[in-house]
């Protein structure tokens, strides 16, 4: 159950510029509107091109990602999107998950997996997630 409006965990979205890349129209819709009545900033993309335009210009707190694109697969998209960025939190979406694409994904630096079917809830729960408990990455 999402946390009522003006709860304090709800509080953690505002503000928050979240990139969302899908091809699925429907998906990119609803969860921005969803974000943005939370208080997000949503920027949404279509593929892995236009979403790593969106990233290299910056000030992108959280990156959702869906793993099939229809210009390359998400853990390509991943993978380049950690070099423009390496401290992003990622969270991947996806109706093909297995163990070893949690694996490879995981070792890219994704830190959350949400599995298609998904609900608005679902999205927002991990994205609290990761905004109260950042991921620990290692340092170079």
């Amino acid at each position: 159950m999402t946390p009522p409006k003006n709860h304090p965990r709800t509080q953690h979205l505002k503000g928050k510029h979240i990139l969302l890349v899908d091809d699925d129209a429907w998906i990119r819709d609803s969860m921005s509107i969803c974000l943005s009545c939370e208080g997000c900033r949503v920027t949404t993309a279509e593929t892995a091109q236009q979403g790593l335009a969106f990233l290299r210009q910056g000030g992108v707190d959280i990156l959702i990602c869906d793993y099939q694109l229809p210009d390359r697969d998400g853990l390509d998209l991943l993978r380049e999107a950690k070099g423009v960025a390496p401290e992003i939190p990622v969270i991947l979406i996806t109706a093909f998950g297995s163990r070893q694409l949690y694996a490879q994904a995981a070792g890219i630096g994704v830190d959350i997996f949400i599995d298609k079917p998904f609900n608005s809830q679902t999205i927002e729960h991990a994205i609290i997630r990761l905004l109260e408990d950042p991921p620990k990455r290692p340092s170079h």
